[in-house]
């Protein structure tokens, strides 16, 4: 009965130098990196595991059981610890326990080889799925596992088919909440989320990211109500609540700061980047995207370059700069087939913003040539927004009918992706409004925009609603309409003037000076 003493075991064990003494060795460095995880020490879990792994070769009776016990204990350590061999690892466990048909260790090695969320922005894990879908195939289908087997594998193939996505998700919930395990059922809303964040299911997420927030304060398992938190976040944002959605990104803060493990600092510190992104706090966001960069760089996450490239996109639209980002855009819609929706349309938006008209309205009649269809993913509000704000931009009315016509729909929620924001769908369906002449419809929208914004304290949006509808009512020119114009048009240059909003300070300008 070892107990807190395994460590101290370990090491005397350890430094043994009789062969024959290898066995036991082995057998408290894998009991004191087992008690490690258990305990949220990572680091320590990977010298025990390590230790176990060298010391093997010298055991008298190699069991290779126990050489795929502690490798999975090793890449899950690897993972925690923020090194990248962490999925190398795993594979080649779960490799050499399906080649043993030991099917409850290639399930182990499967669900730990997953970081939270999907492998990579814009790339399935062709050899993480089909590891999973190898384990689904040997599980008994009454297997509590099945349920989190079903989840990653749903998570995994985000960038995949919609339909597949909530068959898995559907049945992966239904598995969980049967088995009443609340810890497995957080894990698996957790995993389902980002597959499924689209906005005709947005009702179904609210509900099943605030189940999943309550039901990981009940178990008091701190990684759960990080990634419990994560889900919420974007939700909340989606549905415009940004009160609710700060709250999350401080718990997911607390709790990275709490536990220490590279992945969750990344996150958290990507939320943080967002969020100031949302209140209009460009030098913030770009501080806090470089820093979340360096952390998920260091921590050899696959995608870190991506996320930040993501981040730093928004705050370059709302500094007015975003036509510098022209090269990196195109080389991305050459990279990362599965994102090039919403590239291309923020490709189309750089265009416009730099006033390279002609390159914007080829974009969007790009766009027309596949009738405004995007991948029905996470980032198809962004896309959507993108091409939107682009044909408002280059002020033509060709494209803002099927435009407005996808948009109106979802008239009540926010754009956003979890990394980043493109503000009200009101705001977007304003403007279309307005190219088509409809000034009653793009005035109500702005209103609702302009209520929005200022409500959660969107700064940026703020102004570009403002400066937008300024613009409206300007080319409506009713009777009694100058002073409220005037009015929109001096807030939005003042606002954009003291946080560095060019171009919605420029175009504010130039309206203004167009009313003489």
């Amino acid at each position: 009965r070892p107990g807190a003493r395994v460590g101290e075991l370990a090491r005397h064990w350890t430094s043994a130098t009789q062969p024959a003494e290898a066995t036991k060795a082995i057998a408290y460095n894998r009991q004191a990196g087992d008690a490690a995880l258990a305990a949220l020490a990572p680091a320590d879990a990977l010298g025990y595991y390590a230790q176990a792994l060298d010391l093997y070769p010298q055991a008298s009776d190699p069991d290779p059981v126990l050489a795929l016990d502690l490798a999975i204990g090793l890449g899950t350590a690897e993972r925690l610890t923020g090194d990248p061999t962490f999925r190398e690892t795993l594979l080649d466990a779960a490799h050499r326990a399906a080649d043993l048909h030991d099917t409850t260790r290639l399930v182990a090695a499967a669900l730990a080889n997953d970081r939270g969320f999907f492998s990579q922005v814009g790339v399935v894990d062709t050899e993480k799925v089909a590891v999973l879908e190898l384990a689904l195939e040997r599980l008994d289908a009454d297997h509590p596992d099945r349920a989190l087997l079903l989840a990653t594998l749903c998570s995994e193939l985000v960038y995949g088919a919609l339909d597949r996505r909530r068959v898995l998700a559907d049945e992966a919930l239904t598995v969980a909440q049967a088995s009443g395990d609340d810890a497995a059922t957080v894990r698996v809303l957790n995993q389902i989320y980002l597959p499924l964040d689209v906005p005709f299911l947005l009702d179904e997420s609210l509900a099943r990211t605030a189940d999943a927030v309550e039901r990981a304060e009940r178990v008091g398992d701190p990684v759960l109500q990080f990634w419990a938190a994560d889900t919420r976040s974007i939700a909340t944002a989606r549905a415009g609540d940004l009160e609710e959605m700060r709250h999350c990104i401080d718990i997911k803060t607390a709790v990275a700061e709490q536990l220490d493990q590279p992945t969750l600092h990344w996150v958290a510190t990507c939320g943080r980047a967002w969020r100031a992104q949302i209140d209009g706090d460009n030098d913030l966001s770009e501080q806090l995207a470089t820093e979340a960069l360096q952390i998920g760089t260091e921590s050899g996450q696959p995608d870190a370059s991506t996320f930040f490239g993501a981040q730093f996109a928004y705050v370059s639209l709302q500094r007015g700069t975003l036509g510098e980002l022209v090269p990196v855009l195109e080389q991305m819609v050459s990279d990362a087939p599965d994102l090039v929706g919403v590239v291309a349309g923020a490709l189309a938006s750089a265009h416009a913003e730099a006033e390279r008209v002609d390159d914007a309205r080829r974009m969007l009649d790009e766009f027309a040539a596949t009738d405004f269809d995007l991948p029905v993913d996470g980032n198809w509000s962004l896309g959507i927004a993108s091409y939107a704000l682009a044909a408002i931009a280059v002020g033509d009315a060709r494209y803002a009918a099927p435009l407005f016509d996808r948009l109106e729909p979802w008239a009540d929620q926010w754009a956003t992706a979890g990394l980043s924001t493109s503000g009200p769908f009101t705001c977007y369906l304003g403007g279309l409004a307005t190219l088509l002449g409809r000034y009653a419809d793009a005035d109500r929208y702005f209103a609702q925009a302009a209520d929005s914004t200022a409500r959660t304290g969107a700064k940026f949006y703020v102004a570009l609603t403002d400066q937008l509808w300024g613009q409206m009512l300007a080319e409506r020119n009713r009777h009694g309409d100058l002073d409220k114009t005037r009015d929109l048009l001096h807030r939005a240059q003042t606002v954009a003037s003291a946080n560095g909003y060019a171009n919605v300070e420029r175009r504010a300008a130039k309206a203004l000076e167009r009313l003489g």
